[in-house]
């Protein structure tokens, strides 16, 4: 993963994150977040269920589902054929 870019607020604390991953980093983070339930989420940080599900949706709705058939579990069969 690289940070690209970092956006502060008006209190010069971070707002918003850019960042690039790699398809292994992506596939592990949607496997991760599609595996917790809204407790788990929630109990990582407030509001945790909301943001892990908007990220698990964006992953796999925007990357995994448009090339893999089975969405993020797809990938990661893709991860595990490499020699």
């Amino acid at each position: 993963m690289k940070v690209k870019r970092i956006d502060l607020n008006d209190e010069e604390m971070p707002e918003r994150v850019l960042v690039e991953l790699s398809h292994d980093e992506a596939a592990y983070l949607a496997l991760l977040l599609g595996k917790q339930t809204s407790n788990d989420g929630n109990a990582v940080a407030p509001g945790g269920a909301v943001i892990g599900g908007a990220i698990y949706d964006g992953l796999t709705g925007s990357l995994f589902n448009r090339f893999y058939e089975d969405g993020a579990d797809g990938a990661a069969a893709a991860m595990r054929a490499r020699p």
